[in-house]
Formats: structure tokens, C-alpha cells, sequence
């Protein structure tokens, strides 16, 4: 990685939604690949060749650093200077000894510097607080948060787990995050059933001064010039510059996924909030021998149903997106009920024309399946935030299947990232459809503004990764499908199956001509 000159203030870079790309070695049902996530990420290919596997790494991976900002988050700054676990003597003692050496000047001039109107740069800060937090190598604290989320996320015991072949080595992990064509950090972590090995490196990155709370400036610079004065440790200081608060929410967003389950667990609702109720009181606390678990992506999204709070706010149009979608697919609407303020909702289908609400139980699949879309879009989706939709043409009609495209590039106007599993021909062929629509606009000059949340879509804003086995049988590899005016998005194997089913359907039909003819004579 390279060092960036630093330019003059008013050249400042703005971050804009970071680029990432994830790299992964022998993990799960993949040997390999290299994927570079965009406003809209399509992973493709036949079962069982890890497309699940690699979203739940991303979202994993999402939970850990709080999205994929700019910078890693405090959490993860802070760590190895002042959130040490018990037993890490050695490093709080050196910690202290640097808090030491830094001087009261020197503290209080990048107290001043970073609550300023400036931009500031990494290699301005104290050089011992710079060595600290710009490597991120602490195995014991950040890999074993990491393990942890990961195993979450899968439902394993333990991460060594989903390693492919271990006879191959370890699983592998990297994580690159740069804007503007500059690297801004990066974090790896290789594991086997034995060792966890972490490294990571940010950059000498600029700070714009609009990612540090205008508001809260005077106040921080008050409170933390007021604990220098008080001896207070340096560690406490630094804590609140780095606080969330103080760098703003637009550093870090919300990951959402709804899993390939979603449908099942949505007609089956009330059964499992039946079954929490009775567990739930002391009668029911009788537990099994083995106690089923679920995967964290499957758990998230149940605790999303169970908290569901519908925003009376306009989240930057997004609400209108929902109330889209039922209009033109679902032909209803989905709407909450309570049978007292404090219960558990329930999510109700009422048609188009009619006034009577229907369970979901008593719905179409299609409705099911659409019913957590709606209820994201007009509850906790908002402009930087990221969601993970696998096989969103899951029980749909191919016209459903097309307009779900439309929605999906509607929602990446509006500024969510967007990552769908697929094995949809309907929806590659919509998607392709709407990156030409984007190409026809900027031939035109269109202006992309004037209508924010039209369905269509950059070319660069798109990337679809084929999945497929690899021919040695040693794991599946991922390869970017670029996009071709003529043939859109599709795998070439989708134009082989259609080949197959042409070419069989014509053989029947000579067989069967053939016989007639033969029977004539």
C-alpha cells in the first residue's frame, strides 16, 4: 500500500461510499475468489457453490467494522489502547508508558486540531497514538470478535469449521477498503483448527472536517481540554475524539439480510412468537437436552420482525419504493397490528379493493416473500445503509420477477447498497435492461437528479460474479461477468440450458412427425 500526499485543505478528498473488495481462500465450499463489492453486487451460479457462504462473510464482516467506512469504527480503534481485557498487563503497562511520553502540549494541540474546521491527517496525531491505531494486528482482541461474529453467522462451534480442505492450509480473509482510487485500510485474518493470524494497516488517510460533528465540536474540545487539565489519562481523551457521536452516523451504516428462509419463517410467524411467549415465562423455562440454534442472518432477521417499529418519518423517499411495490406486485398493502401497544407485531395482507386483512399464513408464497421487503423499506432502510437479499425472484411470477429488478435499482438511486443471490434469468435480463437504460441517459444527457429513484443503473454500479466448481473438484472460484451490450448480464451456461431445452423440444417434435408420418404411410 501506498502513502498519499496530503493535499491543500480545500482539496480535501470527500469520502464518497468507500470501495471494497474481499478476497477469500479456501473457505466454505470456495477454493477462491476476489469480488469487489458495488451499489449493486449480484452473485450468481449454480447450488452449493458458496454464494450463500460469501454474503454471510460480508455480513459478518459488516457487523464487525460497522459498515465499511472510510475508517475503521472506535471499537475497533480503541481496542489495544484502551479496551484491554484482563490478563493483557504488558500491553496496558506500555499503553501508559506512551500516555507518558505523550506531552500536555502535544495532547492539547490535537485536541484543538481535530475539533477544528480542518482537514487533518493520520501522521498529524502524536506518533505513539499513531502507531497504535493505524495497525490492526491484534489476534487476541480483534480476531477472537471476529471469530465470535462469524461463528454466530454460520451456527458452528468453532470457525476451523469452514475451512474447505485443510489439508490445503488455512482459510483466508482479506479486506480492502480505498476511495478515490487511494487505499484507506485493510485487515486480514487466515485461521485453521490450530492458529488465528490477524494483520491489518491503515493508511496516512485525510479527515475531511465535515466527518467530525460541527455541532459537538465546542463541547468536545471544552470536555476533553477540561480532562487534560484534571490528569485524566490520554486514553479517556482520545476515547471521546474518536466517540461515534462525535464522528457522525454517515461513517457507519446498517446491514440488513434476509435469508433464502424468509418466506417459511414469515408464515410460520405466529407460530414462533407462540413459542416465545411460552418459553418466555418461568413455567416454559424447561430446556432440552440440545437446545436448536439458529444461523445469526436467520436470527437477525427474526429479531427484526419482534422489534419491527414503523418510522413515521420519510426515509429520503425509500417509503415511497414500499408503498410502490405493493401497488404494482402485490396489488395490497402490508400493515402492523397490535393487539396492545407492547405486543409483538403482526403483519397482515390486505387486497387491492377489499378492506379485510388476511394472515400471512392464508397469503400467496409471493406475498410472504415480499412482506419483509416492504416492511424494510418503510422501517429501517435508509440512504448508505446495505442489504442482502438471497433469491429475491423466490415464488414469484417472471413479470414479479422484473419489477423486483426495477425495485432493486430503485433502491440503489436512493443510495442503498444492494448484494442479491440469484439464479433468475428474468431478473438478469431486467437488470441488463435497466444498465442499458442508464447507458441511453447519459447518451441523451439526461439529468440524473431529476428523478432520483428511477429504476436504472450505471454500468459501473453493477457487478455480477459467476460462482461455479472448479474442474479439479477442489472447490469453487468466482469470476466477474462483464456486462456486453448484446448479451446483458447472463452466465453462459443459462444460454446453454436454453440451447438444451431447443434442441431436445426439436428432437421430440421430428420423433413425433416422424411417427405420424409413418402411420400415415
Amino acid at each position: 500500500m501506498t502513502n498519499h500526499e496530503a493535499p491543500a485543505a480545500s482539496e480535501a478528498p470527500q469520502f464518497g461510499p468507500p470501495n471494497v473488495r474481499l478476497e477469500v481462500q479456501n473457505f466454505g465450499p470456495l477454493a477462491q475468489a476476489s469480488v469487489e463489492l458495488r451499489p449493486l453486487t449480484v452473485f450468481v451460479g449454480p447450488s452449493n457453490t458458496g454464494k450463500t457462504y460469501l454474503s454471510l462473510l460480508i455480513y459478518a464482516l459488516h457487523r464487525m467494522f460497522e459498515g465499511f467506512p472510510p475508517l475503521p469504527p472506535p471499537s475497533i480503534l480503541l481496542q489495544s489502547i484502551y479496551d484491554l481485557p484482563d490478563g493483557h498487563q504488558e500491553e496496558i503497562k506500555a499503553s501508559e508508558k506512551r500516555g507518558m511520553e505523550m506531552s500536555e502540549e502535544m495532547i492539547g494541540a490535537m485536541i484543538d486540531k481535530w475539533t477544528s474546521d480542518e482537514p487533518v491527517r493520520l501522521s498529524e496525531f502524536p506518533d505513539l497514538y499513531r502507531e497504535l491505531i493505524s495497525s490492526i494486528n491484534d489476534a487476541s482482541l480483534l480476531g477472537n470478535n471476529l471469530s465470535s461474529e462469524v461463528e454466530r453467522c454460520f451456527d458452528v462451534d468453532s470457525k476451523a469449521e469452514l475451512v474447505n480442505s485443510s489439508w490445503k492450509g488455512n482459510a483466508g480473509v482479506s479486506l480492502s477498503i480505498s476511495d478515490m482510487n487511494k487505499d484507506l485500510w485493510q485487515f486480514s485474518m487466515k485461521w485453521s483448527d490450530k492458529e488465528t493470524l490477524v494483520s491489518g494497516h491503515i493508511e496516512d488517510i485525510i479527515f475531511p472536517s465535515d466527518y467530525r460533528n460541527s455541532m459537538i465540536r465546542p463541547q468536545a474540545r471544552k470536555l476533553c481540554h477540561e480532562l487534560l487539565q484534571q490528569g485524566q489519562n490520554w486514553r479517556e481523551i482520545f476515547s471521546i475524539l474518536f466517540d461515534h457521536n462525535f464522528l457522525g452516523r454517515r461513517w457507519f451504516d446498517t446491514i440488513l439480510y434476509l435469508p433464502a428462509s424468509r418466506g417459511g419463517i414469515m408464515q410460520s410467524y405466529q407460530l414462533i412468537m407462540s413459542a416465545l411467549v411460552s418459553r418466555s415465562t418461568r413455567p416454559g423455562l424447561r430446556f432440552p437436552e440440545a437446545i436448536p440454534t439458529l444461523s445469526g442472518g436467520v436470527a437477525d432477521f427474526i429479531q427484526h420482525l419482534i422489534l419491527y417499529r414503523e418510522h413515521a418519518r420519510d426515509l429520503n423517499k425509500i417509503s415511497e419504493l414500499a408503498t410502490a411495490l405493493e401497488d404494482e406486485t402485490l396489488w395490497g398493502r402490508i400493515s402492523t397490528i397490535r393487539s396492545t401497544p407492547s405486543s409483538y407485531p403482526e403483519f397482515v395482507y390486505c387486497p387491492q379493493g377489499t378492506k379485510q386483512n388476511i394472515r400471512l399464513s392464508r397469503a400467496s408464497s409471493m406475498v410472504s416473500e415480499l412482506t419483509p421487503v416492504v416492511l424494510l423499506m418503510r422501517g429501517h432502510l435508509k440512504p448508505g445503509d446495505t442489504l442482502i437479499i438471497e433469491e429475491p425472484e423466490a415464488h414469484l411470477h417472471p413479470a414479479a420477477q422484473t419489477q423486483m429488478a426495477k425495485t432493486l435499482a430503485a433502491l440503489v438511486r436512493a443510495g442503498v447498497r444492494v448484494l442479491v443471490t440469484t439464479h433468475s434469468d428474468w431478473l438478469l435480463q431486467e437488470m441488463a435492461n435497466l444498465v442499458r437504460e442508464g447507458e441511453l441517459r447519459q447518451a441523451q444527457g439526461t439529468d440524473s437528479e431529476a428523478d432520483a429513484l428511477a429504476p436504472w443503473l450505471d454500468p459501473k454500479e453493477v457487478g455480477v460474479w459467476l460462482f461455479k466448481d472448479s474442474e479439479d473438484g477442489g472447490g469453487a472460484t468466482v469470476q466477474e461477468i462483464p456486462f456486453d451490450r448484446v448479451d446483458g448480464l447472463e452466465p453462459e451456461d443459462y444460454a446453454d440450458v436454453a440451447e438444451t431445452l431447443y434442441n431436445d423440444s426439436a428432437q421430440l417434435q421430428n420423433q413425433l412427425e416422424a411417427i405420424k408420418m409413418q402411420g400415415g404411410a
